[in-house]
């Protein structure tokens, strides 16, 4: 990698989270190194869709970080957020994208969606029961990622929610569905599906296990 390359989470000086803008800042940082990229990407919150979530996302942190009520914003869960933005976006129908290992968490996620006033519309990865000998893959089973995103294409959802699909399948969903998506639960068969454990951990009891080889 070049040595100029950004490393924000290397940086001492996080100008970019203090008011004091004077502040020295390395070579490789992006805000200096790509002047034309921030003009360019400011832009773009411009256009109507972009602004639109952002307008989601403003509306939503309104009520997380509402000054009168500090201490609430502990108790906003993830599925809280989601169905908040969804409610100020003025989404009414939602789609669930999930792995076949987690169908009762998503049938948990199905229920509390629905009576939130949601409509939902939920997929199993095995969706379409294609066999994988016919793509010269191994197995019995197959998961169908693009499947999953081209019918809640069809089903015109206005947010998609993906819950434990695998590295791989979750980049195939996105890259074909036409709809906002958000992560609910990523997959994490060691942990419980809480991927952030394995950082904690890496600085004490899984230390050897992300040492240098």
């Amino acid at each position: 990698m070049a040595t100029n390359s950004p490393q924000c989470v290397k940086c001492a000086v996080r100008r970019c989270g203090s008011t004091e803008k004077n502040g020295k800042v390395p070579a490789s940082c992006p805000t200096e190194k790509y002047p034309d990229l921030v003009k360019e990407a400011t832009e773009k919150y411009r256009l109507p869709e972009n602004l639109a979530v952002m307008k989601g996302w403003l509306g939503l942190m309104k009520k997380v970080l509402d000054p009168q009520k500090q201490t609430e914003k502990y108790a906003w869960t993830r599925i809280h957020e989601i169905i908040e933005y969804a409610k100020i976006r003025g989404m009414k129908r939602l789609g669930i994208a999930t792995c076949y290992a987690l169908m009762p968490e998503a049938k948990m996620l199905s229920d509390i969606l629905e009576n939130s006033g949601f409509e939902v519309v939920s997929l199993s990865c095995l969706c379409g029961e294609v066999n994988p000998q016919d793509l010269g893959m191994p197995g019995n089973i197959f998961c169908n990622p693009i499947l999953q995103a081209e019918i809640l294409n069809r089903e015109k959802t206005d947010l998609n929610i993906m819950v434990g699909l695998c590295v791989g399948h979750d980049i195939l969903f996105l890259q074909n569905c036409t709809a906002e998506t958000t992560p609910l639960i990523v997959k994490d068969r060691a942990l419980g599906h809480n991927p952030v454990a394995a950082l904690y951990q890496s600085q004490g009891f899984f230390q050897d296990r992300f040492a240098k080889r």
